[in-house]
């Protein structure tokens, strides 16, 4: 194996003093709720126990603010504290948001953001993960939580480290539209799942044709899952929209 080069140690020092010291302030912030901030997104105004607002010009959010009605139904796949979901639940009073987060500390966060926004109404937190199955399976939480993910790979990008692994719930979102109402818009963000994701919508996307914003997420990854996201999606006449960091996949 190489040795390391100091400027290699060096950037993998500073992340983890910058990044691992956020995240333990945040973590405090979140168990204690000191102080929600308010912060201005693409949806309007919203408040979290985020520290900074990361997502106030969100291009992607943006985009899907834009394609979001007074009543559309929205799948939040991969919502991590909320950010997207929150937006878009200011936007509308009418819109309902279905946000899924399967990592527990993080799911935790989500529901803490939520409320403190009164939006209990309007975003049903789901704590678990979407895939091409349903079962209970290995779920790795790193220490920059919002790698997280099924996979060990995913969670240990960035000089990441897993923390924990417990067992987490995944479910089809066929499933998921069968049994409420089906979505007008899908945002996924999970990761190196999409693939998963897209397999387990498979009668969603045939019979619902909702719009898909997918988040792509290839650095720190041996293998790219885009191209296989591609081709699920072409194989149902969606056309897909490279935005470079993500995709709008229109029916």
């Amino acid at each position: 194996m190489d040795t390391p080069t100091l400027p290699a140690r060096l950037r993998w020092l500073g992340r983890r003093l910058v990044l691992g010291g956020y995240y333990r302030v945040v973590h405090a912030n979140y168990t204690h709720q000191w102080l929600a901030p308010t912060k201005q997104t693409p949806g309007g105004s919203i408040r979290s126990y985020d520290l900074y607002n990361r997502h106030g010009t969100d291009e992607m959010l943006a985009a899907i603010e834009s394609r979001c009605g007074s009543d559309s139904v929205v799948y939040d796949v991969g919502a991590n504290v909320g950010t997207y979901s929150l937006s878009l639940a200011a936007g509308g009073t009418g819109r309902r948001i279905l946000a899924f987060e399967p990592a527990p500390p993080v799911a935790t966060q989500l529901q803490a953001n939520v409320a403190v926004n009164g939006f209990e109404d309007r975003i049903d937190v789901r704590a678990h993960g979407l895939g091409d199955t349903a079962d209970v399976i290995p779920f790795y939480v790193s220490s920059y939580t919002e790698l997280s993910a099924f996979d060990r790979e995913s969670a240990e990008r960035w000089e990441a480290h897993v923390r924990e692994i417990c067992e987490v719930r995944i479910d089809r979102l066929d499933t998921i539209a069968e049994e409420t109402t089906p979505p007008d818009i899908v945002k996924i963000d999970v990761e190196g799942a999409g693939a998963a994701v897209l397999r387990g919508a498979t009668q969603t996307l045939e019979s619902v044709r909702p719009i898909i914003f997918l988040e792509i997420h290839e650095d720190g990854l041996a293998a790219s899952t885009t191209a296989e996201c591609r081709k699920i999606l072409q194989s149902h006449s969606y056309d897909v929209v490279d935005r470079g960091e993500y995709w709008i996949c229109v029916p």
